[in-house]
């Protein structure tokens, strides 16, 4: 298969040239086949209904074909990202700046998760007012702390999600 991020540069411009932005992608192997879950919103940034999605898919299944990556074995899912969609590129951060979010982290192989309200992002670190923050992340000097607002570099950051109904 192609490399991943490949696919997913070239299925952005797929979905632009049809009107829709993608939200996040994955591929899960099984066997000898793939499933592909796309999320998908509209070139405006609202969110696609059954309809949209209906459309899209064997659009999106003839495209993946003619890749070579999408077989018999294959299958396809194309959904909205939900209320808890993923934050990816760096248009989802400015457009969710001021929400409020969950992010997942990990460093020197420990698992945390920090909430809290969306700042900003640098080239170099996430901005977030956040409700806690592990302590070992200070006292390690992973953080750095301005007011209110921590930074957290983006080789700590594994995710970051919306918070559903906020």
């Amino acid at each position: 298969m192609q490399d991943l991020l490949e696919l997913e540069k070239r299925l952005e411009v797929f979905l632009a040239e049809n009107r829709y932005g993608l939200v996040d992608l994955q591929v899960a192997s099984s066997g000898r086949g793939r499933t592909f879950r796309l999320f998908v919103e509209r070139a405006d940034g609202s969110p696609v209904d059954l309809d949209d999605c209906v459309r899209l898919s064997p659009l999106v299944q003839l495209f993946l074909e003619s890749l070579q990556v999408f077989n018999d074995d294959s299958a396809l899912q194309v959904s909205s990202p939900g209320l808890d969609r993923v934050l990816k590129r760096e248009r989802d951060f400015a457009r969710y700046a001021g929400r409020q979010i969950a992010l997942t982290g990990r460093a020197e192989g420990r698992r945390f998760t920090v909430s809290g309200e969306l700042s900003g992002v640098s080239e170099d670190a996430l901005m977030i007012k956040a409700d806690g923050l592990p302590s070992f992340l200070e006292a390690e000097g992973w953080v750095s702390r301005q007011d209110e607002v921590v930074s957290l570099p983006w080789e700590l950051v594994v995710e970051v999600r919306l918070r559903a109904g906020e």
